[in-house]
């Protein structure tokens, strides 16, 4: 009997001991860019199932640590980093952010997954790329920067671009992809500033596209705005330029004394009649039409942005005006203010609520398009106007 009690003891002792040299390590894991605490970063010793997450305030406790094991912090977007024990009780560990990670996570639909995964055809254009270049509309700034997808714009102020990805995918006039923004569907994007953006990928095909139906049939463009950060200061952010529009390869049309020696050389005497009549009422014009209708237009565009976020909510709240002339030198302009909020709010774990609210206001002067018509049909032999200073009525009638 005593010898079944002493192996009890013994037993009893060993284990104890065993315990007794595991450890429970404490510690706080903070955000390196930022110097706010890192929720939810996973802490794991390696090997075991043994692991925990930090809190709120980044803070952390795990019981049961061998002296010698090696404990795993990994967050998504944030490099993983493992650091061995050796016997410390507190462990604050800084988390870097994982630039590259972050770049092969891509948007599809309802979820996310990693660029390598995909075997869909699919662009994803990050916001400083779009910011980079003075466009009114978002989508006409990657003119020319995303394989597969065609983007036209005619120039006139305030005019959407015509986006085809990979061709004409309908039978009816509108080929345009499907736009959605922030899980809301719209026919173009031209209410949206540049500077709205956070991120915007683009489906080129049916599998990419599959979940959105039949108004997928001509791709999709998946864009999301700008939102706030959780535990981070309001962050005022300004964005702006202003600058100048103008028309380049111009055609170049025959000056008044060439078209009067093409007629000449012609020998058209219905023609030669027209230019006898034109040169007594008016004299040996050169009138260049092309630099009579053109002219430098201005352009800009201002944006401010106050972002940011506490324990449970964040919040983005922005406003920008656009202004610009058109190249054409008549009525021809085009503005548009915004005004962009955005807030969400963690009521529990397994709640969240939030709203998106964007107001979009804009003018559009749209001048008379056949003066293009006429001033490339208009010979150099006649003046803009006419003796009494006044707008030349004869070569709109001349070009009918």
């Amino acid at each position: 009997m005593k010898a079944k009690l002493m192996l009890c003891l013994c037993l009893l002792l060993a284990v104890a001991t065993s315990f007794a040299q595991n450890l429970t390590v404490t510690g706080v894991v903070t955000e390196k860019a930022t110097g706010y605490p890192a929720i939810g970063v996973s802490v794991l010793v390696k090997g075991t199932t043994n692991g925990t997450i930090t809190s709120i305030d980044g803070d952390y406790t795990l019981t049961d640590v061998p002296k010698n094991a090696t404990l795993v912090f990994s967050y998504v977007g944030m490099t993983t980093q493992e650091i061995p024990v050796n016997g410390q009780a507190t462990i604050n560990v800084l988390m870097a952010e994982d630039t590259q990670n972050l770049e092969e996570v891509v948007v599809i639909g309802y979820g996310t997954s990693k660029a390598k995964d995909l075997t869909a055809p699919i662009a994803v254009v990050k916001a400083d790329e779009i910011t980079k270049h003075a466009t009114t509309s978002p989508m006409g700034a990657l003119q020319g920067k995303v394989p597969g997808v065609q983007i036209t714009n005619s120039g006139q102020p305030g005019s959407g671009p015509s986006v085809r990805i990979r061709g004409i995918g309908s039978m009816n006039d509108d080929s345009q992809p499907l736009y959605v923004v922030d899980g809301m569907f719209f026919d173009n994007i031209d209410f949206l500033n540049n500077s709205d953006i956070q991120d915007l990928s683009i489906l080129k095909d049916a599998s990419a596209a599959s979940i959105y139906g039949v108004r997928a049939a001509n791709g999709v463009v998946l864009i999301t705005t700008k939102k706030g950060t959780l535990n981070r200061p309001a962050t005022i952010t300004y964005d702006g330029y202003v600058g100048f529009q103008k028309a380049t390869n111009v055609l170049e049309m025959a000056s008044g004394d060439q078209y009067r020696t093409m007629a000449q050389e012609m020998g058209d005497a219905t023609l030669m009649d027209k230019v006898n009549q034109a040169s007594k009422l008016w004299g040996n014009q050169n009138t260049n039409w092309y630099d009579e209708l053109l002219r430098t237009a201005l352009m800009h565009n201002h944006s401010l942005d106050i972002s940011g976020g506490t324990e449970k909510a964040t919040y983005s709240i922005g406003a920008s005006y656009l202004y610009q002339d058109g190249i054409l030198d008549t009525e021809n302009s085009y503005n548009r203010l915004n005004l962009r909020t955005q807030a969400d709010y963690r009521v529990f774990n397994w709640l969240k609520v939030g709203a998106n609210v964007m107001l979009s206001n804009s003018n559009q002067t749209v001048p008379n398009l056949t003066v293009w018509q006429h001033a490339f049909r208009m010979p150099g032999i006649m003046p803009v106007y006419d003796e009494n200073s006044s707008l030349n009525p004869y070569p709109v009638k001349y070009a009918s």
